[in-house]
C-alpha cells in the first residue's frame, strides 16, 4: 500500500471552487513521501520562506532552503537508528481553512521497514497556498520537550 493510498481526506473550505490547486491532503501526501525517502530537495520545496519552526525550546527563523535540507539532513541518522524508516501522515485536524490560508493540527506516524507503526509526533502546522501548492509556514512539534 503505497503512502497516497493512507492519506486523509481533508474537507476544505475551498473545495467548492473550481481550481488546480494542490488540496491540503495531497500537500501531506507530498510531504510525507519526502520526510520518508529523506528527499532534502522535496523536504525544502514543503516549505515556504521565510518560515517559522516554533517550539517550546524557542522559535527559529528558516530563512532559506539550505536551512531546511541541513535540519532534516542531520535527524535522519536519528530516525534511522531508531529504526524509523517512513511516515504517514493522518489525522488531520484543521482549525481554519480559507483563502490559501490552513492552519491544524496532524499525527505524524513513524512507521519501520514493515510499516508497522513505532510512533507518532503531535504538530501543528500553518500553510500557505502559493502558486498553487501548499507550503509550510510554520511548524510547531506539540510533543517535542523544551
Amino acid at each position: 500500500m503505497g503512502l497516497s493510498e493512507l492519506a486523509p481526506t481533508v474537507v476544505s473550505m475551498n473545495d467548492d471552487t473550481d481550481t488546480d490547486d494542490e488540496t491540503v491532503a495531497g500537500f501531506f501526501d507530498r510531504y510525507a513521501t519526502a520526510l520518508s525517502a529523506v528527499d532534502l530537495d522535496a523536504l525544502a520545496e514543503c516549505y515556504a520562506y521565510p518560515s517559522l519552526a516554533v517550539s517550546r525550546a524557542g522559535t527559529l527563523a528558516i530563512s532559506e532552503p539550505d536551512q531546511t535540507r541541513a535540519f532534516f539532513g542531520e535527524n535522519a541518522e536519528r530516525y534511522s537508528t531508531a529504526g524509523i524508516t517512513g511516515v504517514r501522515i493522518r489525522n488531520l485536524r484543521p482549525a481554519y481553512d480559507h483563502d490559501g490560508l490552513w492552519v491544524g493540527l496532524a499525527d505524524l506516524e513513524n512507521l519501520d521497514s514493515d510499516g508497522q507503526h513505532v510512533g507518532t509526533e503531535l504538530n501543528a502546522y500553518q500553510l500557505v497556498l502559493r502558486d498553487g501548492r501548499w507550503a509550510i509556514a510554520v511548524t510547531t512539534p506539540l510533543d517535542a520537550p523544551a
